[in-house]
């Protein structure tokens, strides 16, 4: 089988042209991974507590008593590689906000979350029922 000599031509400029090119792919592909923290990843996190935020109502000088049908939530994020294997169950807050809620009733408020910057809610309940009691002295 016989080449042509065109392919012999300039072979080592061919060779350093794609020693080159690769060179300029692997140090690319690592500035990516290392800005956005790797590939992305998910990670799931079972019985995070809920918290209480605000105050509820008061009518007169009764205290009162919140009550959760739930104490945690299960949820799942996702996030880069890097920034998901460090997390841990204290860098989420898991809360609900009672603020201007009247005892007596019961609601079902949106559980809320805090996360990281660059970590995305991809899963979890978000519905939690609350109950408001006066609780008389």
């Amino acid at each position: 089988m016989r080449f042509n000599k065109s392919v012999y031509r300039d072979l080592g400029l061919k060779i350093f042209s794609l020693f080159l090119a690769t060179v300029v792919w692997v140090y690319i592909n690592g500035m990516v991974q290392k800005i956005g923290g790797g590939p992305p990843a998910y990670k799931d996190f079972k019985d995070v507590e809920i918290k209480l935020m605000g105050e509820p109502l008061f009518l007169g000088k009764n205290l009162v008593v919140v009550e959760l049908d739930q104490k945690s939530v299960d949820l799942r994020l996702k996030g880069p590689g890097r920034e998901i294997e460090k997390l841990t169950e204290m860098d989420i807050t898991a809360y609900i906000d009672i603020s201007g809620l009247k005892p007596g009733k019961a609601y079902s408020p949106v559980v809320n979350f805090i996360l990281p910057p660059n970590i995305k809610m991809v899963g979890a309940s978000s519905l939690v029922r609350v109950e408001i009691k006066d609780k008389n002295l």
